[in-house]
């Protein structure tokens, strides 16, 4: 057993938290296990057996006497959404587990009409159309028929569609006279041209979301109290999985703000680094403000660009066109490679990751040539730059991204999830290299576990469960020579996912020196069975030595 500490010559400090009879699992590069972990305010200062560390202990330590339970690193998801799922808290649940036809959904809709003052935006989130019994997308005549009145929102669990209702259309000034926005499409009957109430990609988003839209988008974001109040309450749902630090890739000025007033107040409960929409990079630039920046609570190392649809949506950018529609090959934000190019190399040049949204093979080839145009004309050492989600990989992709240094953040639990629909839409052939991980990791491509929540399930067990089994959750196996190990599934959320967001100095392994960010679980994931990794119990989790979690 191997002991490490924060010093050999000077006097032991007394530890405020002693962690004792444990399975600590370090990752610290040599594999190392200890049974107990001192830590000084919110540092590791000794890892080590009982015996070694039980002299760091004082009459005001903290002692958690484990039993002989699992410790990990605090779990670090790569791509998360935690302003979106917070916002999402205050919507209608249209999760598929609670709505499964639209006449259910319909019926919910109705009941909230009923004590909602007329005029009042009606929000739902979540929505699957596959996953429908009836097995038919959502349209405003079904909102009108139960909300003629009030303007309805339903947001896709990819959120690149939405579907709206007359009201909400009316509001924001669309009708059948409106043309296709750049990088995205109003649905249309295709027999009469009318508007269906869907809408995809940039139509969606500047209608929606606040980060995508400089004059404010038509649905009126949430007050600064609520979304304070409620990224506080998404935070501690998120720790009840291990989750300790996120970053959330898709943020705004008014998450800037709100992110800094939880800060303040010290009542965030995971660490953030944020990633900050492009439309904002103006404003950086005439601040000068070198990418980078924050503390260890909330940061900002990158800008977000997205170039395609979702995976789930079927409307990723592919080269080939879906298997179950040839001629649909999916929807670019970016039509023009050149806006593009020099989107990111302003991103590149101010020092900022240029973080790519890319699920199909055309849309992550633009974003390789894109960062490749950068470096070639300003050469910068390490740019990190990053690839979220990159789905649909080829042998020419994962080449040019270990060229190019490129980090790869695909979905961790998208195929439990998805499963039903990946064949069908993209074939056996591309589904075999879909979340990709062993395929990155034999390429030398650096890769980060992350779960794309809410649009993915956010337990990182779930997904560790995913890279180790490739199954789905109807009990398919697809890409099995996709499979990984148990360790380095557990490091594509604690070690590779702080090198994903500059953070491998103070995160990722338990290591002296390293913030005291910790999960601890009820059973020991590499003794049950690798298909019921995703069901073991966090017992607790720790952010900065202090407990956030805890369920014994």
């Amino acid at each position: 057993m191997r002991t490490e500490k924060l010093s050999q010559t000077s006097p032991e400090p007394e530890a405020t938290l002693l962690i004792q009879n444990a399975k600590i699992h370090t990752f610290d590069g040599k594999d190392t296990m200890a049974e107990s972990l001192a830590a000084i305010g919110d540092r590791i200062v000794a890892v080590g057996s009982n015996k070694e560390l039980a002299k760091l202990a004082g009459s005001q330590t903290e002692k958690l006497d484990l039993g002989g339970r699992t410790v990990l690193p605090g779990f670090i998801d790569a791509h998360e959404h935690l302003a979106a799922f917070s916002q999402n808290l205050l919507m209608l649940d249209l999760s598929p587990s609670r709505i499964n036809s639209t006449n259910k959904l319909l019926e919910l809709v109705r009941s909230v009409t009923r004590h909602l003052p007329t005029g009042e935006w009606i929000r739902g989130a979540n929505y699957d159309d596959t996953k429908m019994l009836d097995g038919r997308i959502l349209t405003r005549d079904d909102l009108d028929s139960v909300a003629p009145s009030h303007p309805v929102i339903v947001i896709h669990v990819s959120s690149n569609i939405g579907i709206v209702n007359s009201e909400a259309l009316r509001r924001g000034g669309l009708d059948e006279k409106t043309p296709d926005p750049k990088g995205g499409k109003l649905g249309r009957d295709s027999r009469t041209g009318k508007l269906t109430g869907q809408l995809y990609s940039n139509a969606l988003f500047s209608f929606a979301f606040e980060s995508m839209n400089r004059e404010g988008p038509v649905v009126p974001p949430f007050e600064r109290n609520i979304r304070k109040k409620t990224l506080i309450d998404g935070a501690k749902i998120l720790n009840t999985a291990g989750v300790t630090s996120v970053t959330d890739a898709w943020g705004s000025p008014n998450y800037f703000t709100t992110y800094h007033d939880v800060m303040a107040d010290k009542s965030l409960t995971v660490r953030v680094n944020m990633l900050l929409f492009y439309l904002w990079l103006p404003e950086l630039e005439i601040l000068g403000l070198i990418g980078n920046w924050g503390n260890e609570w909330v940061r900002c190392t990158g800008i977000k660009l997205v170039i395609d649809g979702a995976i789930a949506g079927r409307t990723a950018a592919l080269r080939d066109g879906y298997s179950h529609n040839s001629d649909d090959h999916g929807i670019l934000v970016f039509e023009d490679p050149e806006e593009l190019n020099g989107l990111v190399t302003r991103i590149h040049r101010l020092g900022y990751q240029a973080c790519i949204h890319a699920n199909g093979d055309l849309a992550i080839e633009m974003a390789l040539d894109a960062i490749q145009k950068a470096q070639l004309e300003y050469p910068r050492s390490d740019p990190r730059h990053r690839i979220e989600h990159c789905t649909i990989i080829n042998d020419n992709i994962l080449r040019r991204m270990y060229e190019l240094g490129v980090i790869a953040i695909p979905f961790g639990s998208y195929l439990w999830q998805h499963g039903e629909k990946i064949v069908p839409y993209y074939g056996q052939k591309r589904a075999e290299m879909m979340f990709g991980h062993k395929s990155f990791l034999d390429a030398g491509v650096r890769v980060a576990g992350a779960s794309d929540h809410p649009a993915g399930l956010y337990p990182p067990m779930l997904g560790v469960q995913c890279m180790i089994t490739r199954r789905t959750a109807s009990g398919d196996v697809i890409g099995a020579h996709q499979k990984i190990s148990i360790e380095e599934a557990f490091k594509m959320y604690t070690v590779y996912a702080a090198y994903a967001s500059f953070e491998e100095n103070i995160k990722g392994s338990l290591t002296v020196n390293k913030l005291a960010d910790m999960v601890v679980l009820a059973q020991d994931p590499w003794f049950v069975n690798p298909e019921t990794i995703g069901e073991v119990d966090v017992d607790m989790t720790m952010v900065g030595g202090r407990i956030v979690y805890s369920r014994l």
